[in-house]
C-alpha cells in the first residue's frame, strides 16, 4: 500500500506539472525547423488529414442517405480536403491558425461520424479524432488537448447512444467501438504528450541555448551536418554568416545584465523569424550568433543584409553587429568529419572581424571554394537603404 500511495503522489505531481506546461508550438517548430523536418512534417501532416477524409468518401458511395445526412457528408470531405492542402498551400501555419485548424478538424470529424449515426461506422470514425490529438500532443499544451479529449469523448458517447437507440444494435459491439475509440483517442495522445515532456527537457539540455532558445554550439553541429546531408554535392551553395553585436557591453553596463538578456532573446527571436523554416540560427558565445541555410533558397549578401537589419531594428538604443558571410561552393568533402562547426566558422570569423576592424555595423564576405585557396573581399558591404525581403 506505501507503493501505491508514492505512485499516487507522483502521478498527481506529474498531471499538475503536465496541466500547467505553457502551449509548445513555437518551440517544437523550432525543433523540427533546426532539424531541416518542416518540409517532411508538412507532408505526413498533409496526408493524415487526407487520410481521415477517405473515410466519408467511402461511406459516400456504398451508403444510401438522406439529403440531410448526404450535404453532411459531402460538407465533411470538402472541409477535410481544406485541411490537408492547407499544409501544402500556404506557409507553416502561427500558433492561433494551429488551435483554429484543431478545432475545425474536431468539428469535421464529428460531422462526418454522425452521418453514419445509425452504424457503427459512426462510432469508428471518431478514431480519427485520435489523429488531431496526436498533432496536439506534439504542438500544444495541456489545456488544448484536454478541451480536445472532452470533446471526443462526449462525441464518441453521443454517437453510442444514437446507434443503441435507432436499431438497437448489440451493446457489446457498441461497447468495443467506444472501448477502440477511446484506446486511440485518448490513450495514445496523453501518452505521447507525456514523452513530448521528456524529450523537451532533453533536447533544451543537449542542443539549445537556455537563455534565447536558439541552437547553442553542439545543436549548430548536429544542424549543419544535417543540412550538409541534404544536399551532399552542394550543388546549391551553403552561407554562413558570423554576427558579433558591436556595442552589447555598452548596453550591459547602462541598463543591467537582466535588459542585455532580454535584448539577445529578443535578437535570437527576430533571427529565427527572418530564417523561416529554412535555415539554422545559433548562439555560440555571449554576443555572437552564427547563422546558416543552403543558398537554394537565398543569396548570400542578400542573406547577410537581412542579419545586419534584423540585429540593428531589435532595440531602444539600437545594437549593431559586425557580419562576416562565407559562401561555400564546390563540392563537400566526402569525410564528414570536415564539416564541423569549427571549419565554418573559422572562415566566417575571419570575415567578421575584417567587419569590426572596418567599424563594425557592416558585412564583409569571404568564399570557399574546395581545392582552392580562401580569398577575401577587401572593399566594405554598405548597408542598404532599402532592404531585400
Amino acid at each position: 500500500m506505501i507503493r501505491i500511495a508514492v505512485a499516487l503522489g507522483q502521478l498527481g505531481w506529474a498531471l499538475s506539472h503536465w496541466w500547467k506546461r505553457q502551449d509548445q508550438f513555437a518551440w517544437f517548430t523550432s525543433y523540427l525547423a533546426d532539424r531541416q523536418l518542416i518540409e517532411p512534417s508538412r507532408i505526413i501532416l498533409a496526408l493524415s488529414a487526407a487520410m481521415v477524409t477517405l473515410v466519408p468518401v467511402v461511406v459516400l458511395i456504398d451508403a444510401d442517405l438522406t439529403t440531410s445526412l448526404l450535404a453532411m457528408l459531402i460538407a465533411s470531405i470538402v472541409v477535410g480536403s481544406g485541411l490537408s492542402l492547407m499544409w501544402v498551400l500556404f506557409p507553416w501555419p502561427s500558433p492561433a491558425r494551429s488551435r483554429a485548424w484543431v478545432c475545425v478538424c474536431d468539428v469535421t470529424i464529428l460531422v462526418g461520424s454522425l452521418a453514419q449515426y445509425k452504424t457503427l461506422g459512426g462510432l469508428y470514425g471518431c478514431a480519427a479524432f485520435g489523429l488531431v490529438g496526436g498533432y496536439i500532443a506534439f504542438f500544444h499544451g495541456a489545456r488544448l488537448l484536454a478541451a480536445h479529449l472532452v470533446f471526443s469523448l462526449a462525441s464518441a458517447s453521443a454517437i453510442a447512444g444514437f446507434i443503441l437507440a435507432d436499431d438497437g444494435a448489440a451493446t457489446s459491439s457498441v461497447a468495443v467501438g467506444i472501448i477502440q475509440a477511446v484506446l486511440i483517442g485518448i490513450s495514445i495522445p496523453v501518452a505521447t504528450q507525456f514523452l513530448m515532456e521528456a524529450l523537451a527537457s532533453d533536447a533544451a539540455a543537449a542542443e539549445l541555448d537556455t537563455l534565447t532558445g536558439v541552437l547553442n554550439r553542439r545543436g549548430l553541429e548536429r544542424a549543419l551536418d544535417r543540412l550538409n546531408s541534404m544536399d551532399p554535392d552542394n550543388v546549391h551553395g551553403l552561407a554562413m554568416i558570423v554576427a558579433d553585436l558591436d556595442n552589447f557591453k555598452e548596453i550591459n553596463d547602462r541598463f543591467g545584465h537582466r535588459y542585455g538578456d532580454r535584448v539577445l532573446a529578443e535578437i535570437a527571436t527576430r533571427l529565427r523569424a527572418t530564417l523561416g523554416v529554412s535555415g539554422v540560427v545559433s548562439r555560440i558565445g555571449g554576443d555572437e550568433f552564427v547563422v546558416a541555410d543552403s543558398l537554394r533558397w537565398t543569396e548570400p549578401m542578400r542573406l547577410a543584409n537581412q542579419v545586419l537589419h534584423t540585429i540593428s531594428t531589435t532595440s531602444d538604443p539600437p545594437v549593431t553587429a559586425s557580419v562576416g558571410v562565407v559562401h561555400l561552393t564546390g563540392r563537400l568533402p566526402g569525410h564528414r568529419s570536415l564539416m564541423t562547426t569549427v571549419l565554418f566558422t573559422d572562415l566566417a570569423d575571419a570575415a567578421m572581424y575584417e567587419a569590426k576592424r572596418a567599424g563594425g555595423d557592416t558585412v564583409r564576405t569571404r568564399s570557399h571554394d574546395y581545392g582552392a585557396a580562401v580569398t577575401g573581399d577587401p572593399s566594405p558591404s554598405p548597408r542598404p537603404t532599402q532592404w531585400p525581403h
